[in-house]
């Protein structure tokens, strides 16, 4: 018998929640387990959330939508397009059309009983690829900069545009149902955009400027105010002109994102929270109203219409607009692979078949079946593989040798502003806005964050970091953010610095040995000491060179940058670049 609606709520609160512990456990995109659940949980009739939840399953998929592409929008800086802006333009303009045609095209062929209308929905929603997926891959296998920039900004960008395109569509399928005219769809269709970039324009605006001149409101106030405001957007705008809402969240969120005002990475941190708490539950939801049968039903033209979007519709879209963007071969192949689709493409096509399903058009249930057939087929085939494909083709990073400091004091921005001159990704973490500010004016890339939140962790963009420093006063925060970071870097990638309340160092090896602990270092800057390099010329015991010369060895790194951690007993090797403290002692001192 079918749990009522606040079981059914708790039921995907409670199994969201235990699958994205598990994607983590087991370094997996949390959509895995997530559809595998919810289709276990609608096949057994532990949850159908069509029959508990009634008109009010649409209303909970739309809200949660609207804060997932506001969020989305919210991620994706200016610094992005830095490098590769007109790839990712392209690939969302020129590649999403022809991936819309292509898909469509093909749709039809193998489906006929879809109609050119039915066909032509469906290629809208495999447009978007979706940040809940591609964000976990890019991290968990470290493209090229650029690759990753162009993907995670089609994730963002190609969600309104597919959803729109949808919309476009899903109209024309549904005013032949109604004996509408062309004339009015097209209509309502410039006034959605219209509204959207309106709405959406002038709600980042309004937000940017309520964020800078209110700077005694509470952080936690802020970040309710802008969740509050990203629902009261979408609501109005679908009150307006239905299913605009899309557009406008999109646009405000990137609005918000690119005006930059104070305090927004406290909103980014809380809107992932937010945002990690939906999907998980939005996506059970949605998979319990698809039965595996379903998806079995579509037999062998399901396989043949997810294989050709894999290896012919997605290499097409992306040669095809990448042309003259500077990318080389390797990584448009790269780019041909990955596609993998999410929760925007389940929960929009679950919102037509519903609304579709209301007119009494069945269509409306094989396109939703269609688009969990592909989201399944392109998780479960390109998520597994894009790691061995990137090593394949030589598009991957190789070993990461970025830091993670956590910690904004002397001691975390001088070592800091010398690993990022020495070309060293760096991003360094702290809560107090002071500390970040100033190492942000030493050049250093900083956020204020809690880095002892793992549901804040998601959010960071880990990219090209392989270890992490723990450089607080603290000894118990920097014993924590080792323990938490540990899964993330491996043991061997982890120090943490020694102050008067560190334990012995069999429990944990320190940052600089018995060399040097934070007040000791902390003092020397103050008297002038400086973080410089030097190439080791001979081998020498490093205590040896700590003793006799007022240099006091940090780190070693070899030829390809990668660190190494100098215990007292360690020797330097000859070739290595060694990161020293420069104490400006006489060797006769």
């Amino acid at each position: 018998m079918p749990a009522d609606a606040l079981s059914s709520i708790a039921i995907t609160l409670v199994g969201g929640v235990a699958c994205q512990a598990i994607a983590r456990r087991l370094r997996m995109p949390a959509i895995v387990p997530l559809l595998i659940a919810g289709m276990a949980l609608g096949a057994t009739g532990i949850l159908a959330p069509s029959r508990t939840l009634g008109d009010g399953l649409p209303v909970i998929v739309g809200l949660a939508v609207a804060v997932i592409l506001f969020e989305g929008g919210l991620s994706l800086k200016s610094e992005s397009f830095r490098f590769a802006g007109r790839a990712i333009r392209r690939l969302v303009i020129v590649g999403a059309m022809l991936t819309w045609v292509a898909s469509a095209a093909l749709a039809h062929v193998l489906f006929p009983e879809l109609g050119v209308l039915a066909a032509a929905l469906f290629g809208a929603l495999v447009i978007v690829t979706g940040p809940t997926v591609i964000l976990p891959l890019l991290k968990s296998i470290n493209p090229r900069q650029r690759v990753a920039d162009v993907l995670r900004g089609e994730a963002i960008l190609a969600d309104p545009v597919g959803a729109l395109l949808a919309v476009l569509a899903f109209e024309y399928l549904r005013s032949t149902l109604m004996k509408e005219s062309t004339g009015d769809v097209l209509i309502e269709l410039a006034m959605r955009i219209g509204i959207g970039l309106l709405l959406g324009g002038a709600g980042a605006w309004i937000l940017d400027r309520l964020l800078r001149f209110q700077h005694d409101v509470a952080p936690d106030l802020k970040n309710r105010t802008v969740l509050v405001a990203a629902i009261g957007l979408y609501a109005l705008s679908e009150a307006a002109s239905h299913e605009s809402g899309v557009l406008t969240v999109t646009i405000a969120g990137f609005g918000l994102g690119w005006l930059h005002p104070p305090g927004i990475e406290d909103i980014e941190e809380f809107k992932g929270h937010v945002v990690g708490l939906l999907v998980s539950m939005v996506f059970i939801l949605l998979a319990a109203e698809v039965h595996p049968s379903v998806l079995g039903d579509l037999g062998v033209p399901g396989i043949l219409l997810v294989a050709g979007l894999i290896v012919l519709v997605r290499p097409l879209s992306v040669f095809s607009s990448m042309v003259g963007t500077g990318l080389s071969l390797r990584e448009k192949l790269f780019l041909s692979w990955i596609a993998p689709r999410g929760i925007v493409a389940a929960s929009v096509s679950s919102l037509f078949a519903m609304e579709l399903d209301r007119l009494g058009d069945p269509r409306g249930e094989v396109v939703r079946a269609l688009t969990f057939a592909v989201i399944v087929g392109t998780v479960l085939v390109q998520g597994p593989t894009a790691r061995f494909v990137g090593r394949l083709l030589g598009v991957l990073e190789g070993a990461a040798t970025g830091f993670l400091i956590v910690g904004g004091s002397a001691v975390g921005r001088v070592v800091g502003r010398a690993l990022h001159q020495a070309g060293h990704r760096v991003l360094l973490l702290d809560t107090n806005l002071s500390a970040v500010r100033r190492a942000r004016e030493a050049g250093i890339p900083a956020r204020r964050a809690d880095a002892l939140d793992d549901a804040a962790m998601e959010s960071f963009d880990l990219d090209g970091l392989g270890a992490l420093l723990a450089v607080t006063p603290n000894d118990n925060v920097n014993r924590l953010a080792i323990r938490l970071y540990g899964p993330e870097f491996g043991s061997g990638n982890i120090r943490a610095i020694r102050t008067v309340e560190s334990p012995d160092e069999t429990t944990s090896p320190w940052l600089f040995g018995s060399r040097l602990d934070l007040g000791h270092m902390e003092r020397l800057l103050a008297e002038g000491a400086t973080v410089e390099a030097a190439t080791a010329d001979e081998a020498i015991a490093v205590e040896a060179v700590a003793s006799t010369t007022g240099m006091i060895p940090l780190m070693a790194f070899d030829a390809e940058r990668r660190p190494r951690f100098l215990d007292d007993a360690a020797a330097l090797v000859v070739g290595e670049t060694i990161l020293y403290l420069d104490t400006h002692r006489d060797e006769s001192a």
